[in-house]
């Protein structure tokens, strides 16, 4: 355990009867501190021994140091952590951490009870600009570099310095590592057959000749740390200033990955095909990390009927314009994140700035890779190229009469050639 002996007096006395505590919202006044503290425990379906990760736990509570510490990231507020104990053998009773309270505006629960519609969805168009545009920065402050240089996350020594350790979930599994960054190590990940569906071994064939093209470029390999659940859930805002924020909670399985990897809108900005209704014509509705790009309503005919009561039917297109309104959003968010990278890094590099332009064909590939044998099939409408050519590099689906596989790397690897022949013709002597 770590702090004072008047902490553990108070921590004491918020003890339970029942094995199983629950203190998220335990407000204790401090007296080595002049803010108030709260002390978190695992909810209710985590407070068992055999359920609970300690290691999970203290690597939060390191992530939440390093970033207060590191100095790198500055304009994220997290806060500061004054004593845990991650054993079921502590005066509690319960794993407990001991911090300070975040103050802030909530913008989750905001309603429109006119149109149903909650969060960044009910705000007006001003507010969803600068909210979108403060996620933006925060993502972008985010992707500093960090002093480590393998993928894993954070933890602590038996000194409670801070060091890179095994690879993090949210959901606290243990990932194994940590690991180098090699670019090999993308073969590891194929899954081994265990059940074999009609196609398995077309799509794997497919997915094994494909890895080479989907190695992203090197300023998309540099490390940084990922914060697993950016969503307004989490974050606290000015209370009169929307463009500001206040403070970032619930680090639980923060990772150190590659930039690329972390490219992932805020969940307030991500959008699927099957919300509010499944549209006709989308290949395929089980992605995780990549929004689909609603832009338009398309033969609204063909959308379900859905009623809230007996005689009340749900106009779906209320909601339909929300996730319309996402995408441009999600537009936004990327630009201002290129924006702020140029202002607070320098940042020249044009591949940096289409970050989220293009990151996402990188991570459906690497979904498909990390989720196993069963995501092959689910995913089969984009690997398999039945009446379709498979176009690697921005924009997916072409048709065409013939299976193919178009690679535009080939156009880059010919200008370099020609570059090249051209450069050694103007090196060559003359002879006179």
């Amino acid at each position: 355990m770590s702090g004072g002996r008047d902490l553990e007096l108070q921590i004491s006395a918020l003890r339970k009867s029942s094995p199983w505590v629950n203190l998220w919202a335990a407000t204790i006044p401090s007296t080595n501190s002049s803010s108030p503290m709260v002390a978190r425990s695992p909810p209710a379906c985590q407070c068992d021994d055999e359920d609970f990760n300690p290691q999970a736990k203290l690597s939060e509570i390191a992530t939440m140091q390093f970033v207060r510490a590191s100095g790198s990231y500055p304009g994220i507020i997290v806060p500061q952590v004054h004593a845990w104990d991650v054993t079921f053998s502590n005066p509690v009773g319960a794993p407990y951490v001991l911090m300070d309270v975040v103050y802030g505006r909530k913008l989750d629960d905001l309603v429109d009870k006119e149109k149903n519609l909650h969060g960044l969805d009910s705000m007006s168009e001003a507010q969803q600009l600068a909210v979108t545009k403060a996620l933006a920065v925060l993502q972008s402050t985010l992707s500093a570099p960090v002093p480590f240089d393998k993928i894993g996350s954070i933890t602590l020594d038996d000194k409670g310095g801070i060091i890179l350790g095994p690879l993090f979930t949210i959901a606290q599994k243990n990932l194994g590592g940590p690991y180098k960054l090699e670019t090999d190590e993308l073969f590891k990940t194929l899954p081994e057959s265990k059940c074999t569906p009609e196609n398995f071994s077309e799509l794997f064939q497919l997915l094994s000749s494909l890895i080479p093209h989907f190695i992203p470029p090197p300023s998309y390999v540099p490390l940084v740390l990922h914060h697993p659940d950016l969503a307004l859930r989490n974050i606290f805002f000015n209370p009169i200033d929307d463009s500001k924020i206040t403070g970032l909670i619930d680090w639980g399985g923060a990772q150190i990955l590659p930039l690329m990897v972390t490219a992932k809108f805020p969940d307030d900005l991500h959008s699927t095909g099957w919300d509010p209704c499944e549209k006709p014509g989308i290949p395929c509705g089980y992605w995780k990390a990549v929004p689909h790009d609603w832009t338009s309503f398309g033969d609204t005919s063909k959308w379900p009927s859905v009623f809230r009561g007996l005689n009340t039917q749900i106009d779906l297109t209320v909601r339909a314009s929300a996730m319309i309104k996402r995408y441009y959003l999600r537009q936004h968010f990327s630009a201002c994140f290129a924006q702020d990278n140029h202002d607070r890094y320098g940042d020249y590099d044009l591949c940096r700035a289409m970050l989220f332009a293009h990151a996402p064909y990188y991570l459906k590939f690497h979904e498909i890779l990390m989720d196993g044998w069963i995501s092959l099939v689910h995913h089969a409408e984009w690997t398999d190229s039945r009446n379709t050519a498979l176009i690697i590099g921005p924009n997916v689906y072409c048709s065409s009469v013939e299976k193919s596989v178009f690679d535009l790397n080939i156009f880059e690897k010919r200008f370099s050639r020609d570059d090249q022949d051209r450069e050694k013709e103007d090196n060559t002597p003359e002879i006179t």
